[in-house]
């Protein structure tokens, strides 16, 4: 992989390896980011970290992809779209804890992917903003869904319909970020820690339950919670 750095461990790591572009998502950048979630899912990694080399996390998708999509048939606009889509879903779906650490700058997609992950931390300042509108078009990989279950309904749309920046402070205080480090590596393996002290049978349980909670009602909830019990007790008990 040219764009994508992949580490395969107990805590995996996916780092966008596009500096010199502010690692902005081209087509071979998402080619090799599908690749390497695929990769960590057949793996026995217990945490992913998605991460961005250089000083930024992401700065949304290239510009030149961006005028190339503008420029398609519907039809072929139509595929791009799934493309990406089936990227942020199999990264909000996998079986383990998804960590973004993000610094300076998540923008557009890069924002969008960092909303993909289970938990968002991030260095002090670092900026957060939906740009797409700018552009005529709506975010479409995730932020519709997943920002308003983040920070509530009223927030959500003022972040997307006037398309404000949020510092990391602000951020934290609405629910997008959850821990804010001076050294972001550190902060890396902080939070790690604190994942693997806990089983990851209790892991990939509570994600896959808080996740289906969104779609069953409160009885269901509890009734899926019970079969999940068991299963955990089971595997503390082999």
């Amino acid at each position: 992989m040219e764009k994508i750095k992949l580490t395969l461990a107990d805590v995996a790591r996916i780092s966008l390896n596009r500096p010199e572009k502010k690692n902005a998502l081209d087509i071979q950048l998402l080619t090799e980011l599908r690749e390497a979630i695929n990769a960590v899912k057949e793996s026995d990694a217990r945490v992913l970290i998605i991460s961005g080399e250089g000083d930024t996390f992401c700065a949304g998708l290239d510009r030149n992809l961006l005028m190339s999509m503008v420029n398609m048939d519907m039809e072929e606009f139509a595929e791009s779209i799934d493309f990406v889509q089936e990227i942020i879903y199999e990264l909000r779906n996998l079986h383990i804890p998804v960590v973004a650490a993000v610094q300076r700058y998540a923008i557009g997609g890069g924002m969008q992917l960092a909303l993909a992950a289970d938990i968002r931390i991030a260095t002090p300042g670092t900026v957060f903003f939906i740009r797409e509108p700018e552009f005529g078009i709506i975010p479409d990989m995730g932020a519709l869904y997943l920002l308003p279950r983040l920070v509530g309904d009223g927030v959500a749309r003022d972040l997307i319909f006037t398309r404000r920046k949020v510092t990391a402070e602000e951020a934290r205080a609405i629910g997008l970020v959850n821990e804010i480090f001076d050294d972001l590596e550190k902060g890396i393996e902080e939070y790690s820690k604190k994942l693997l002290s806990v089983p990851g049978v209790v892991l990939e349980e509570a994600k896959r339950l808080i996740e289906q909670s969104w779609m069953v009602d409160f009885k269901e909830s509890l009734r899926q919670a019970k079969e999940s019990q068991l299963r955990c007790v089971k595997a503390f008990r082999s």
